[in-house]
């Protein structure tokens, strides 16, 4: 049976990401709808009784970027609408060419929909923490999150007043020899993540630790409160448990 998938991998991928467009696109649309039928009720409003061309495209403009913004607000509701084959990503360790890792790619796919579409205005406001908790992140009170890399939301933990900072990439997935692993990630409250840093599956923060910028926590790796991790791969820098020469050692280099 192996084999047979291996034989036939290509084509089964094709046909996967078709029916993921097909999927992302209906999502899209069932979106764009409102924003777009309320930006035409209005620019024929507005130019009903005649107008020059210079109010017809200003009003058509304005009326489509209202039309846009309000696709962003609709989108972060409609697209959790769509997690009927795929709840959520799979906790485990699976094969590429597998249900499991159907699930997990519908999933994202809807994730990234957003994230490519929209997310951008949608970073430190109150509708990001909500789109995530729709998509099933357990996620504390006031939450900052300032990036756009968040994948596999269900298998992600977030505490009260933890900040993720610009493009900080927090996902539960890796790629393993032909597998996917999919661990959970545990944040606690008042952690920062610092300007890019990398969490990876299966990584567990503690209450009050920090991430320096640019670090990169390694799959599995265990942070204790109120700790600072820094580095590549991150390595304890700084807090409770830092040992002080080995502080003076790593910020002098």
């Amino acid at each position: 049976m192996s084999s047979l998938v291996k034989r036939m991998a290509s084509p089964l991928q094709v046909i996967l990401t078709i029916l993921l467009y097909v999927q992302i696109s209906v999502a899209a649309g069932v979106a764009a709808a409102p924003g777009v039928f309320g930006a035409l009720k209005l620019h024929r409003a507005i130019t009903s009784g005649g107008s020059s061309d210079l109010l017809w495209a200003l009003s058509a403009c304005v009326c489509g970027a209202l039309a846009y913004f309000a696709y962003a607000l609709t989108v972060i509701f409609v697209v959790p609408m769509f997690r009927l084959l795929a709840p959520g990503t799979p906790e485990g360790r699976y094969p590429y060419y597998s249900f499991k890792a159907y699930q997990w790619a519908s999933y994202n796919a809807l994730i990234l929909l957003v994230r490519y579409s929209c997310i951008n205005f949608l970073r430190v406001t109150p509708f990001l923490p909500l789109f995530h908790r729709l998509m099933g992140i357990k996620v504390g009170r006031r939450v900052q999150i300032n990036t756009a890399i968040i994948g596999d939301s269900n298998l992600i933990e977030v505490g009260d007043d933890v900040v993720i900072g610009g493009d900080v990439t927090l996902v539960a997935h890796a790629a393993e020899r032909g597998d996917l692993v999919a661990e959970r990630v545990r944040i606690g409250s008042r952690v920062t993540l610092g300007l890019m840093s990398v969490i990876m599956p299966g990584c567990r923060i503690g209450d009050g630790a920090v991430i320096a910028a640019g670090a990169i926590l390694q799959k599995g790796t265990h942070v204790g409160p109120g700790e600072v991790w820094g580095g590549v791969p991150a390595r304890l820098i700084g807090g409770k448990g830092a040992d002080v020469e080995g502080q003076r050692g790593t910020s002098s280099e």
